[in-house]
């Protein structure tokens, strides 16, 4: 056995685990990010309904921001939640 094929044989398994846990954390937030985009199109949506003068309170009182905070939160989470089932993955 040569320390190319012994090193390999260490190195493999291990990069096959990263390349999952990376594949299946990119999946995850792929998937929340374009749920989260949706919802935030679906309400950027129905606000053109609204007549002006509701929609101009609305915005006055910082409903659009307070809306974009809550879908990066929830964005910002799901990201901080797929890094730490990637570092959970190795470090057991």
């Amino acid at each position: 056995m040569t320390w190319a094929s012994w090193l390999l044989s260490l190195v493999g398994p291990l990069i096959v685990r990263a390349l999952i846990a990376l594949g299946v954390g990119v999946l995850t937030v792929g998937g929340i990010d374009l749920a989260v985009n949706q919802a935030m199109g679906w309400l950027t949506a129905s606000v053109g309904g609204l007549p002006v003068d509701l929609a101009n309170v609305l915005a006055l009182g910082g409903i659009f921001q307070g809306l974009g905070y809550i879908g990066g939160g929830i964005s910002a989470r799901v990201a901080l939640a797929g890094a730490s089932g990637f570092k959970k993955f190795f470090i057991k």
